[in-house]
């Protein structure tokens, strides 16, 4: 049974809209931006749904007696921590939320984890801009990028090119240039999109400098750096120094908070001021690369424009997992010489800032069905359409809906059974599996050992090196 909490919550949502003073009151907002909003949250929550289902396989086919044990984004908003789920409805923003779900708090790995974090990490880094130019320092854009090869692994670049900075950042070369141009520290973005030549790490730092320095000779002393950091990692080759020494860094001068945001954006493909759903797969294939969850959008599309792209997005997920890999990273020290407390990502997934009412508890049986039905954005547009009694409504109707063919919410871990025939979420993974291996036989490659998506990856990657 569910249980109502606060009998005026829907009622206390209609007077926030109604007002009693037209000339004071503020206006309600638009319904197509509510919608827009409302979109491109359902868009989080489908992609999100692809993630899980592409790591559930990946458990399965490593064998985990609890598959969604391998990746934690496999969990997230979707496995109940208590008895009952909460949703709440927030008094400022009229925007609602769950809570008694786990939370992940991947930015790498989960759509809808990410766009919460990324929009606090924007607040901080804008305090980290101002109090730069308020204590007489500006900021510069420093790019560093590095080749990469249709054949590497993600892992392997990632490896090399952390070796790289941390020889870039060490010793008395570092030191030389960081006093010369009055260093006070940096904030750092790594971003990853996949393209024609295979994964694409790169990297957006802020550095806090004087405001007088000669950016174009500091790009070439950096350059230099940078050049011999990564042929002693093994990245550049001999034969390609001029071309590296030319491409590989790059320095904006003057760089505003806005330029460097948008420069993230650019690169993730997946602003978080833009609708998420303007990076679809058709988005993705135009522009310079894949961002990962333009990979999901394929994947849950079909495939069509990449038919390896539940693979590569296994691949990059479960090598983003490792703690070293921080989407935004500070100097030590800085957060604290600018004002800011230091949180984890998963603190910020966690956190919420906003006065709410809590509408109701949904019971075991009520969001089974929801999970059931795909429909856990359905059931906040509920709330802040109708409050509470729009969720029962929409609950009601959920029971007549012929459900997806979704994994059961995991609530106690229990293996999960080897389908007889291939899920529908799976066909365009099972399609280039299928192809790449010249087994007809989608199922009989998911019980291959070792696992399909392992054994794809492998073939795809040829042993000789660029």
């Amino acid at each position: 049974m569910s249980q109502k909490a606060f009998g005026n919550g829907c009622e206390l949502s209609a007077k926030r809209c109604l007002g009693t003073n037209t000339k004071s009151s503020t206006p309600p907002p638009k319904i197509d931006l509510i919608s827009r909003v409302q979109q491109t949250r359902a868009e989080r929550y489908r992609l999100q749904n692809s993630a899980r289902d592409l790591l559930l396989w990946k458990g399965q086919g490593e064998g985990l007696e609890y598959p969604a044990n391998f990746h934690r984004t496999a969990k997230c908003l979707h496995v109940r921590t208590g008895s009952n789920v909460g949703v709440h409805l927030s008094n400022e923003h009229n925007k609602a939320f769950m809570s008694g779900l786990a939370v992940c708090g991947s930015v790498w790995s989960c759509p809808v984890c990410a766009a919460k974090i990324q929009e606090r990490r924007r607040v901080e880094i804008a305090q980290g801009f101002d109090w730069a130019y308020a204590n007489n320092k500006k900021m510069i854009m420093v790019t560093f990028t590095i080749p990469h090869y249709a054949n590497q692994r993600l892992a392997e670049l990632i490896t090399k090119m952390r070796e790289a900075f941390s020889g870039l950042r060490a010793g008395k070369p570092w030191t030389k240039i960081t006093q010369r141009v009055g260093y006070v520290g940096l904030v750092r973005s790594l971003e990853v999109t996949l393209g024609e030549n295979g994964w694409h790490p790169h990297t957006h730092e802020a550095w806090i400098v004087d405001k007088e320095i000669d950016t174009e000779a500091l790009r070439d002393r950096i350059a230099a750096r940078w050049l011999t950091m990564c042929e002693r990692a093994g990245i550049v080759v001999k034969s390609s120094e001029a071309a590296f020494l030319a491409r590989s860094v790059n320095i904006m001068d003057n760089c505003s908070t806005s330029d460097y945001l948008a420069k993230q954006d650019d690169s993730r493909n997946w602003g978080i001021d833009r609708e998420l759903a303007s990076a679809s797969s058709k988005k993705s294939r135009a522009v310079k690369g894949f961002h990962p969850f333009g990979l999901l959008a394929e994947h849950a599309e079909g495939g069509e424009g990449r038919r390896d792209a539940g693979a590569r997005f296994i691949e990059y997920a479960t090598t983003m997992k490792d703690k070293r890999c921080r989407q935004i990273f500070w100097s030590h020290g800085l957060k604290k010489l600018v004002g800011l407390e230091e949180k984890e990502d998963e603190q910020l997934a966690e956190e919420q800032t906003d006065k709410a009412d809590l509408l109701g508890l949904l019971d075991v049986d009520q969001w089974r069905l929801i999970i059931k039905c795909q429909a856990k954005s359905d059931v906040l547009d509920a709330a802040e359409n109708g409050g509470w009694d729009a969720i029962m409504t929409l609950i009601d109707s959920l029971k007549s809906r012929t459900p997806a063919p979704k994994t059961e919410p995991i609530t106690t871990q229990k293996s999960m059974p080897e389908p007889s025939a291939p899920a529908s979420h799976l066909l365009s993974l099972d399609a280039y599996l299928s192809a790449s291996s010249g087994v007809h036989s989608a199922a009989l490659i998911r019980c291959a050992k070792p696992s399909a998506t392992q054994a794809m990856i492998d073939r795809f990657y040829s042993s000789d090196s660029p």
